[in-house]
């Protein structure tokens, strides 16, 4: 009797010490998990923050090189007196210098008072296009006489900063600087991130350049002419209708963070998302709020 007993005893304390084995294995397994998932939103904030500040060092040294060139006095001697010549080959010299000393690759146009194209950089034979009708940052610079930065959709999609020409305080003309995304790509590249720059279909007519355009389920054109081709196709695969203004999730083998890409009339024109290799799964993300906060008293606009 005694021994039945006890070897009743013996199977419930081996059964009690299988369940508690597994209820502690199961509740690793979940801290493990939460642990991985905490880890891996921490990954994609961080690459979301990284990505923001590039960003804007971007738009601040475009902004710098816009307000730099529109008070060079050989370059505003030669605009006041309608030489465009002169001031093409003073632009562009400048701009061979600038390059050289900072590697960046970038191109101006200038503006007349009536913002119409005055020369570009790039082509000499390009004048008196009318601007107005569809690049908003050209009539806010010459209706606040303030130099002003953003993504601005024109004829392509790119960092626009623009500083207005003024003599006596008469706004008599603006400088822009444009610069791509191929720059900011690069420097995220060298931190394992992959850039991806979308800009809604619905900008797509105006941006006439982009062509041929990547096409991302007939709602996103991509902007950016490099990128890595097995995120790209996790992209493509991705519920991108459920993205709202800032969040992150996961397709295939990657993890993809995101923001909206705002214009001077807070409209959104896309997003940037950022993209590296994922290890644990998580699912779309949209609690986050991405906020922009622009100062209409500054003396420097930038959104």
């Amino acid at each position: 009797m005694i021994d039945k007993f006890s070897k009743n005893i013996n199977k419930i304390s081996v059964i009690l010490f299988l369940l508690i084995l597994l209820i502690s294995l199961y509740s690793i397994n979940i801290l493990n998990s939460n642990y991985k998932e905490n880890e891996s939103i921490h990954s994609i904030d961080n690459a979301l923050l990284l990505t923001k500040n590039l960003l804007e060092e971007e738009q601040w040294h475009a902004l710098s090189l816009s307000i730099l060139l529109s008070q060079d006095k050989e370059f505003l001697k030669a605009f006041y007196n309608k030489n465009r010549q002169s001031a093409f080959d003073i632009i562009n010299e400048k701009i061979k210098t600038l390059k050289n000393f900072q590697n960046y690759n970038f191109e101006v146009q200038v503006h007349d008072e009536n913002i119409n194209t005055y020369l570009r950089n790039w082509d000499f034979n390009i004048t008196n296009v009318p601007l107005s009708s569809f690049r908003e940052g050209l009539v806010l610079a010459r209706k606040r006489k303030k130099p002003l930065v953003s993504i601005e959709n024109g004829k392509r999609l790119n960092i626009k900063a623009i500083s207005p020409i003024l003599k006596d305080g008469k706004f008599i003309g603006s400088i822009e600087v444009i610069e791509g995304f191929e720059h900011l790509r690069k420097r995220l590249l060298e931190h394992g991130y992959i850039l991806f720059v979308l800009l809604d279909k619905d900008y797509y007519n105006s941006a006439s350049p982009l062509l041929p355009y990547q096409d991302i389920q007939n709602k996103f054109v991509l902007v950016n002419e490099s990128y890595e081709n097995n995120s790209y196709n996790a992209l493509k695969n991705a519920k991108l209708s459920e993205l709202k203004n800032y969040g992150y999730f996961t397709q295939d083998k990657f993890y993809f963070g995101y923001f909206e890409i705002k214009n001077f009339s807070n409209k959104k024109l896309g997003y940037c998302v950022v993209a590296l290799q994922n290890t644990n799964p998580i699912y779309i993300q949209n609690h986050y709020k991405y906020k922009v906060i622009q100062n209409n008293s500054s003396k420097v606009i930038i959104r």
